[in-house]
């Protein structure tokens, strides 16, 4: 192996956002003696410079080059938009005897009672998200502000109702449309965020000739999940904590998105898009947490899944 010392190199920092890969300091190495210095990555440091200096190591120059470039594109890799990191959220599910039942809502566990089990985190539940829906001009509309401009969600249908569309307007202009399908009882709308400058919409995908006759969707900044998250289905965008949250089914299984990472649940069915008086058994999102009931094979679960302050 040719063991000629390094001449130069440049030191770089990586915004760990992946905003920037900027040239932080430039090195100079003379030959001869033992002046070499080598490489190393420091996992552990991702907030700082984290190709550090080290004295006297040589190395080949190009296995270090190679090793750089190696270093950038795993970074560069990785830069898809990002939230801020989320603390991980508390998941607490009580088994009940049967399925829950919605004429009144109540269900009834295997431990303890309905009651009590409602009581534990009940300050956190009952701080319950706002509907967002609105009508205007007679549509279903979702509005909000992005970049400081009028952000705008709306559910078109046409040809008497047989084919359905939402756009996404900023600032009056069109940046988004997606088909949703014919009208149902469920609104196609179902939800528009907007957190740390990228804009998240939930909606319906309606076919009448299925069963379950709907499909969730969600997109990020004009991105559609389903397609390149391999999503079967996503559903119950929310906000927790101010992050973003939802669930998804990927190859029959069941997980949420949340603070850039997914969770798998292990639930085969969570119960949503429920219309009329089934819909108090769909999942209920609050500021801090979100309920919902789940089944795995013939067993239901009541969920608390939040960040809890006990």
């Amino acid at each position: 192996m040719n063991n000629s010392y390094i001449r130069e190199f440049w030191h770089y920092q990586f915004d760990p956002t992946c905003a920037t890969v900027r040239l932080d300091e430039y090195q100079s190495i003379q030959p001869g003696g033992n002046t070499g210095r080598r490489i190393e990555f420091d996992p552990q440091r991702h907030t700082s410079p984290f190709i550090n200096i080290q004295q006297g190591v040589p190395m080949n120059k190009k296995l270090v080059y190679i090793f750089i470039s190696v270093i950038i594109m795993v970074s560069l890799a990785s830069c898809s938009p990002t939230t801020p990191e989320a603390p991980d959220l508390v998941l607490e599910q009580h088994l009940l005897t049967g399925s829950p039942q919605s004429e009144p809502m109540q269900f009834t566990p295997m431990e303890g009672s309905m009651e009590d089990i409602l009581q534990t985190h009940a300050g956190e539940r009952d701080n319950y998200l706002i509907d967002q829906i609105s009508f205007v001009e007679g549509k279903i509309a979702i509005a909000g502000t992005l970049d400081g401009k009028p952000l705008m969600a709306e559910q078109f249908y046409e040809n008497s109702g047989k084919d359905g569309f939402v756009t996404v307007t900023l600032d009056g202009n069109e940046i988004y449309r997606i088909d949703t399908g014919p009208g149902s009882p469920v609104n196609s709308l179902a939800g528009l965020w907007v957190v740390d400058g990228s804009w998240w919409l939930e909606t319906v995908l309606v076919n009448l000739e299925s069963e379950p006759f709907t499909t969730g969707q969600i997109s990020r900044d004009g991105a559609f999940l389903n397609t390149s998250m391999n999503y079967q289905e996503a559903f119950g965008l929310q906000t927790i904590g101010g992050n973003p949250f939802h669930f998804f089914v990927r190859d029959s299984k069941i997980g949420y998105w949340y603070g850039d990472k997914e969770t798998m649940l292990g639930y085969d069915e969570i119960p949503h898009y429920l219309c009329c008086s089934d819909s108090v058994l769909n999942p209920r999102a609050s500021e801090n947490m979100v309920s919902f009931f789940a089944r795995t094979g013939d067993d239901w679960y009541y969920v608390e899944l939040g960040l809890f302050s006990q």
